[in-house]
């Protein structure tokens, strides 16, 4: 763990300290592609960078997919097919002819971004780490939840008052991340959902419509915090007792050679 403490202090400082420097106020990231470009996706592109060159150094296993599936009832799969439902309402909630073409690309390169980026750290190098040792999957995911909600407190540096309720939302929203990963068992998924869930909600921050999407969207979206709340405390208790190193362990392979 203390080396995925260094590698998330490294990030927050590459990618926190570049977004500071632009010189633009948290709640205007998305107005435009020019500030697109300048807060979010060069930032974060610097962040994917230290990343892939800690991941190419380290050559840590089982970062991006499990050795081995772990079990994923169909109550499990309800958050991260919210997620989805709720983004696509989103998406049909917008008026998309205010918007130009460059900003939307920029949007979605940002959303991009954001998904490979802290999917890799979070549901990535973190996980890994506390799959390691003899934490439970369930420690291992209430630790990695409660890191990722953490995280959004770097937000008041960037003159984000609402950060301290972000983490909540961040925190439960990561559930759903966590378990597009474990049901398919590769980040993959959990980087398509983030992405797709960020592109929705930064839009939407910018040129909202008034329409029934919109309102669907509206209404789902204190159920989808309520529906991950209670995801992970059943998780949390359902997981308490299985190794959490049976993720990273091949079946009737010894763990041998994982560096974390």
């Amino acid at each position: 763990m203390p080396v995925a403490a260094v590698v998330f202090v490294v990030y927050c400082v590459i990618v926190v300290g570049l977004m500071k420097v632009s010189g633009v106020g948290y709640e205007h990231f998305f107005d435009t592609a020019d500030t697109t470009l300048r807060t979010a996706v060069l930032p974060l592109a610097a962040g994917a960078v230290w990343l892939v060159a800690f991941l190419a150094w380290a050559r840590w296993d089982h970062v991006f997919r499990d050795a081995r599936r772990l079990p994923t009832s169909w109550f499990l799969w309800t958050l991260p097919a919210v997620m989805v439902l709720i983004s696509v309402l989103h998406l049909l909630g917008l008026e998309w002819s205010l918007f130009a073409p460059a900003h939307v690309l920029a949007v979605l390169l940002a959303s991009l971004l954001v998904g490979f980026t802290e999917e890799t750290l979070f549901r990535g190098v973190v996980l890994r780490s506390m799959r390691q040792g003899e934490r439970s999957e369930g420690m291992a995911i209430l630790w990695t939840t409660l890191w990722f909600g953490g995280f959004h407190l770097t937000n008041l540096l960037l003159n984000e008052p609402g950060a301290v309720i972000q983490i909540f939302f961040a925190a439960l929203t990561g559930t759903g991340l966590y378990l597009a990963r474990r049901g398919t068992g590769t980040i993959l998924a959990a980087m398509a959902l983030h992405a797709l869930w960020d592109f929705s909600s930064f839009l939407v921050g910018v040129h909202p419509a008034d329409n029934g999407a919109a309102m669907g969207a509206n209404f789902l979206v204190p159920v989808v915090y309520v529906l991950a709340a209670v995801t992970l405390v059943v998780l949390v208790v359902r997981e308490r007792t299985r190794p959490a190193r049976e993720a990273i362990t091949p079946a009737l392979v010894p763990d041998v050679g994982a560096r974390p």
